[in-house]
């Protein structure tokens, strides 16, 4: 193994872990220059971009890699969540419909299958787009006021059942600020439908055991 490129790789990923993206990049674009490009670089690049909010620059990472390595069910499931956050209904719509057909799992397809139907659905997508500021405020009022971060959060999950950090956030509302141990269970329980989490799971144990205490 070159000890150059196994250095810069790890550079790239304890800073992605720390969320220190411009670090990552730096990193990333020294191991793509080192060891020549490949899916697996082009990819994590696109996940650094979007750590920046730099979507555009993201998608056409995304798109580029599936043009030249061939189209898999990883790369399109991120160029489908990228137009799903973002707005592009039809875009997104062909991209998940591409992605079922490559054999996900049955939590990857869950959550995909539940967006197609939202993105079917032109005026509940719609809602799901004006939600996304509700998430934004849900969490500055989280510990502050938490009856209207819960109102927000419930709105939220609602139009879109497969937004996984407002229904883990509701979660840990209902188990933390509200002390309902069966609510929180409740969607602990759809979060680790759609996606493994340890947190989640972590959540799920001690609403458990908080239940069992009543």
């Amino acid at each position: 193994m070159d000890p150059i490129a196994w250095y810069y790789q790890r550079r790239t990923l304890n800073a992605m872990v720390q969320n220190r993206w411009q670090e990552a990049e730096r990193f990333m674009l020294k191991q793509i220059a080192r060891q020549g490009s490949s899916m697996g670089l082009q990819y994590n690049l696109a996940l650094i971009y979007l750590g920046q909010e730099r979507k555009d620059e993201a998608y056409e990472t995304l798109l580029a890699c599936s043009e030249m390595y061939g189209e898999s069910l990883r790369l399109c499931r991120m160029l489908g969540d990228i137009q799903y956050i973002h707005g592009d209904r039809l875009d997104a719509l062909a991209w998940y419909n591409t992605a079922l057909k490559d054999s996900p799992d049955e939590k990857e397809a869950n959550l995909i299958t539940q967006r197609v139907q939202i993105l079917l659905d032109e005026q509940r997508y719609q809602r799901v787009l004006a939600n996304h500021a509700d998430v934004e405020l849900a969490r500055l009022l989280f510990a502050s006021k938490p009856e209207q971060a819960l109102e927000l959060y419930l709105r939220v999950v609602e139009d879109d059942p497969t937004h996984v950090e407002a229904l883990n956030n509701l979660g840990s509302l209902y188990l933390d600020e509200f002390h309902d141990a069966p609510e929180a269970e409740a969607c602990f329980v759809e979060v680790l439908a759609l996606v493994d989490s340890s947190a989640a799971a972590r959540n799920l144990a001690k609403a458990r055991k908080e239940k069992s205490k009543a």
